[in-house]
């Protein structure tokens, strides 16, 4: 079918789904800083492994040549050390929006031209939100760094994808509900869409190492970043990467583990040993900070594996 056929045919239905605001500003607070470890506070590393759900494509910005007689040239994945890998900055970006869209945090990136003012972020670096506290804010370093996640074995793959548009910012209905808008967009999951741009992906079941560095976070807020990357209840997959509205970029964190130092030895002893971290105590920590109403819609939009058997449009939505 001509992509001029397609043109004849309504819309699909819409692969994304809006988490709604939660009311009122969100509550500012002094940020932790790094000078000095505060009682209380947690400083150690957080692994895991990502399982990817469905094939990831993280584009490096480059055309590459392939020895594929139907696909001589693809979209090249992001690669580090010459090895392909999520970048930090997507894992961080990824999280940090969950993270938003399950607190009483400003909307940090959007293209509506007219954003109502309670949702508008912090200007003053003294005066955080929950999110801008643990991720940072423009001056103002966050206490969570995400490494390079490598992949850990395999190679990629061509994967066939449907050609994509900006998001249409000017479509005001679309996004807002008279003057307020809809909330915060996610891309839902489901079978993949078949389509004639090839993407170098890594493919089902490929395995990445997961590497994360905290320092002077509450255990609540360590907690709320384990609840974003899908860990806790209730259970979602978060998403990632390119062609998200085509089912790219579902993946799942697996076998996490945390350990932390002891702050007060840590003066005294330049060679600490840390200590494991017990993951559902930090979960119920970070409860006091999660909106609940909010938490379970995302968990419905980004349910994994969809009992519906929805698919991914391959044209128009």
């Amino acid at each position: 079918m001509s992509y001029r056929d397609r043109g004849n045919q309504p819309p699909l239905p819409k692969p994304y789904e809006f988490v709604p605001l939660p009311p009122g500003r969100p509550t500012l607070a002094p940020p932790a800083g790094h000078h000095r470890y505060g009682e209380g506070r947690l400083t150690g590393a957080l692994t895991a492994t990502i399982v990817a759900r469905s094939p990831v494509h993280v584009a490096a910005g480059l055309l590459e040549p392939k020895n594929d007689r139907q696909y001589p040239m693809v979209k090249a994945h992001f690669r580090t050390g010459g090895k392909p890998a999520i970048p930090g900055t997507s894992l961080k970006g990824c999280i940090r929006s969950i993270v938003e869209a399950i607190t009483r945090s400003s909307v940090q990136i959007t293209r509506a031209r007219e954003l109502p003012r309670d949702y508008q972020p912090s200007r003053r670096i003294d005066q955080l939100d929950a999110a801008q506290q643990i991720f940072g804010a423009l001056g103002y370093q966050g206490l969570v760094r995400f490494s390079d996640a490598v992949l850990e074995s395999g190679e990629t793959i061509i994967v066939p994808s449907v050609q994509l548009f900006r998001p249409r910012s000017e479509a005001v209905d679309t996004y807002f509900d008279g003057r307020e808008p809809r909330g915060r967009k996610f891309y839902m999951h489901g079978k993949l869409a078949q389509g004639n741009l090839p993407l170098e992906a890594c493919p089902i079941d490929s395995r990445f190492g997961l590497r994360m560095d905290f320092e002077n976070v509450t255990p609540g807020e360590l907690g709320l970043v384990l609840t974003a990357l899908g860990v806790g209840e209730p259970r979602f997959l978060p998403k990632l990467g390119g062609a998200k509205p085509a089912c790219l970029g579902t993946i799942e964190i697996t076998r996490p583990s945390l350990i932390a130092l002891s702050t007060h030895a840590a003066y005294d002893d330049f060679d600490t040993t840390p200590a494991p971290l017990e993951i559902k105590q930090l979960l119920d920590e970070a409860t006091s900070l999660v909106l609940n109403t909010q938490l379970g819609k995302l968990a419905k939009v980004l349910h994994w594996p969809r009992e519906d058997g929805r698919s991914c449009p391959d044209r128009n939505y």
